[in-house]
Formats: structure tokens, sequence, C-alpha cells
């Protein structure tokens, strides 16, 4: 603990600065990621489906079952507290093992517990980092599943846990660590670093593991068959490699781009970190496993950019690397004060990016807004909602729909899926005027946009309006 006093003390502010943000200035759950996985984890433990999440009482096989149900249990578990405050709150003592297991495993490379804690700092105030810290989603737990297993490989049980942890969150891509690890040690075979039984035991190592973690995949094909495979595998994963499915398009360039953005200068620094690097590892000056600690997560970072889809939160992972190199050339410098120089230089650039450029602390993720406060008045006073999605998002997927580019759930969330779970009951969501107007005959309870106010017709009696949506009830 005295060894490493500067990276704690640097955690314990971070913890204290985000904790008191969360309590304090707590914000409805936003849309997508929070709403979806807290509503998806509360209906698994009311049906008692622990294998898959549910949505809207519907098997949700896109993804696995684990992080939904983890954030429904602590909504349900903290029932003194609101759940926009437990479950980010757990998301935030996640966030802080995961810049813990990132200072111990690039100071595997530093040796230098300075510049070790200034990768920690770097990654904890990128931009996207800080939003996974404040907000409920899945990615989080891919990297600290990816720096466990590694961490911990060596003892079987702990390397499992954390391949559970990333395979159950995050599906296939949660067997990154598996096939690194395997060209590690294969490669240090050929370099004969290793003999041949240990490589053996490390094959037999990784194969069991991942065979005990497929049991989960063989399961899920025994009780849904083709449905699964084809909402699992095919479209969840191949898809999105090979098509730009749904609303994310983007250039070739996107996630350079995007890296760009969100790393500001370090993105340059991080090029000359990496290769200065290479060069080291080419004339012999680290060792293969210095290199592979050092490159671990590259690999992901270049076949994001091979996908067709792009998603920027897939960029998640790679914040530590990017960190990490902005860093790592200060190293090679022999000059004791002039390494000190150059990191408080680059203090200095972490200091204007994250508070003088933009407070990233200041940043708010969501806020009360008009179809909020319409789910929760319907919640006390309607059965079910059958909402028409505006005329923009209608045009849009019915252009995606020609294109092939929808999937299974595509029209499952609505614009805003936040309203499911504060609604708490059925919403249907309507994505043409055909079959709305066929429901809008009958009585119910229905929701429309500002821009659909053909609806409000001599007809309809009792109308609640919440900013620009309209709710009617007949």
């Amino acid at each position: 603990m005295k060894k490493h006093w500067p990276v704690i003390i640097f955690l314990s502010i971070f913890f204290i600065l985000i904790a008191n943000k969360l309590i304090f200035n707590s914000t409805p759950f936003y849309d997508w990621d929070e709403s979806i996985y807290i509503q998806a984890g509360r209906e698994m433990i009311a049906q008692k489906s622990f294998l898959t999440p549910v949505w809207q009482g519907t098997y949700w096989l896109d993804k696995p079952p684990l992080i939904p149900l983890i954030y429904g249990l602590i909504a349900k578990l903290t029932f003194s507290t609101a759940p926009e405050i437990s479950t980010r709150f757990f998301n935030l003592l996640v966030s802080i093992v995961v810049l813990a297991f990132i200072y111990v495993f690039y100071n595997r490379v530093f040796k230098n517990r300075w510049l070790a804690t200034l990768t920690v700092a770097i990654t904890a105030f990128t931009p996207l980092f800080l939003q996974k810290t404040q907000t409920v989603n899945l990615d989080i737990f891919i990297l600290f599943g990816w720096l466990g297993y590694i961490l911990f490989f060596n003892n079987f049980f702990f390397s499992i846990f954390f391949l559970f942890i990333a395979v159950m969150g995050k599906s296939l891509i949660g067997f990154y660590p598996v096939i690194l690890i395997f060209i590690y040690y294969l490669y240090r075979y050929f370099k004969k670093e290793i003999k041949r039984k240990e490589l053996e035991e490390i094959i037999k190592k990784i194969v069991l593991q991942t065979f005990i973690l497929s049991l989960w995949y063989i399961i899920m094909l025994v009780i849904f068959g083709k449905a699964f495979f084809w909402q699992h595998i095919i479209e969840s994963h191949f898809r999105r490699v090979t098509s730009s499915i749904e609303f994310h398009f983007g250039q070739r360039t996107f996630y350079i781009t995007y890296a760009l953005e969100q790393m500001g200068y370090f993105f340059y620094l991080a090029i000359i970190g990496g290769v200065t690097i290479l060069i080291s590892f080419l004339k012999n000056k680290i060792s293969s496993k210095e290199a592979f600690f050092s490159f671990y997560i590259l690999p992901w970072f270049i076949f994001l950019n091979l996908t067709k889809t792009k998603i920027f939160w897939y960029f998640y992972p790679t914040i530590p690397l990017f960190a990490f190199l902005a860093t790592i050339w200060i190293k090679q410098i022999n000059v004791k004060m002039l390494k000190i120089f150059l990191g408080f230089v680059l203090i200095g650039i972490l200091f204007y990016q994250s508070f003088v450029k933009q407070n990233v602390l200041a940043i708010s993720y969501s806020k009360p807004e008009s179809y909020y406060y319409l789910s929760l008045y319907a919640k006390n006073n309607c059965q079910s909602l059958n909402l028409l999605i505006n005329k923009t998002s209608r045009e849009s997927f019915a252009t995606l729909d020609k294109l092939g580019l929808l999937i299974t759930t595509t029209k499952w969330w609505g614009d805003h899926p936040s309203m499911v779970y504060y609604f708490g009951k059925k919403i249907n969501f309507y994505y043409d005027t055909k079959n709305f107007s066929k429901s809008f005959q009958n009585n119910g309870y229905f929701v429309i946009v500002k821009g659909d106010i053909n609806y409000l017709n001599n007809s309809v009696e009792n109308v609640k309006q919440f900013g620009d949506y309209y709710l009617i009830i007949k």
C-alpha cells in the first residue's frame, strides 16, 4: 500500500468525486443502454428467467444474461435506494477495480508507479470512460474480464471467473483474451522461450475453460434452436462485421477519428509510444511478455476498423491502450529531470483537456424529458400504451428495412426504451400509420408525437399533453 500510494490517492479522489455526483445529482435512466438493461433484468427476476434476458415478456436472445441480471438484482435488493443511484454506484465500484487492474497490468511494463498512475488518470478522465463509469452498461465488464483474465491467468479458477464475466457480459467477444493468450504462448514456443510440455498445458487449460463457458451456448441451442443461432450468432455478431446494420453507419476511419476525438493530444503521443515499443521489441530491448502487455488490446482496435457496423462504445476497451502508449515513451528518456518535466507536461495536457477545454465532470448524460413525465403519469392511469413512432424515425426505419439492414429486435425499443421502464407495463410500438390507425379505432391508451396531431380529431376528448407528446385516452 505504501509503495503504490499515488494511485491509491488518485482512485480515492476519483471515487469521491463521481460518487458525490451520482448521489446528489441523480437523473433518470437514459435511453438505450441503461433503461434496456435495467428493465431486462427486472423482467428476468419477475419471470425467473436466468438463462436469457427478457424484454416486454419476450426472450431477448441477442445478449447473454449475466449483466442485466446483476443490475436487476441490485435494483431489487437495494429497494430503499433509488435504482438510478444504486445501479450506477455499483458501476462506479466496478470502474475503480478496472482502473486498479489497468495500473497493475501496465505497471508490469512501466515498472514505474508514477507513469502507471498517469496512465490510469488519462484513462479515467477520457470522456467515454467517464460516461461508462457513471451509467449502466455492459462495456465496463468486458474490460474487467479481459484484464482480470490475463492478470490471474496462472490461477485456473480466478481466470475462468474473469472469462465468465467477459463471455456472459459480451458473448463471443468475451473470448478475446483466450485467443490472445494462445497466440502469445505459441509465439514463445516457436521462439524456444518455453518447452512443448508447457505449451500443451496452456492449451489444455484454455480449451477446458472455453468448453465450460460454451455450455451456455449449447443449452441455448437446445432450448431455442434456430432462433438463438440466427439472433445471437448471425445477427448480433457476424452481421455487425459484414454490414452496417441499423443506424450504425460510418466511414472507414470512424474509429480512428473517434480515437482522436476522445484522446486529443494523447492520440498523437500514443503513436510515438507505439513506434517506440515496436522498435524496442525488434531490437530485443524488451521481452515478449512486455510486448504482449503493451499491445494486448491493439488487435481489438485493428478489428474494429475492419467491421462495417460503427458503434462508438466499442472503442471503450481501447482507452487504456492509448493512455499507456501516450506515456510509455517517457520511460525511454534517461535524463531524470527531463523525464520529470515531460511527466508534468502530460499532466498539464490532461488538466487542459479534462477541465479547461471541457469540464468532463460536469457532463450530464440524461435529464427528465417530456416522455419521462408522460410515462410516470401513464403508469398510474393506463393499463397499456400504443405508441406511434415519430414521422422522421418511421421514414428512417422504412429505408433501413428496404436495404435489409434491420435485425429481429430492431423494432422492439421505439424511440425511447426508457418509457418501458418508467411505465412498467406493456408498450406497443408502431412503426407505420396503417397498423396504428387500425388500433386507434378501438378504445385504449395512445401516444403520438406533435407531428401526428391529425389523430386529435373531434372524437377524441381526453388528451394529456407532455411537451411534444400527447397521451390520448379513449
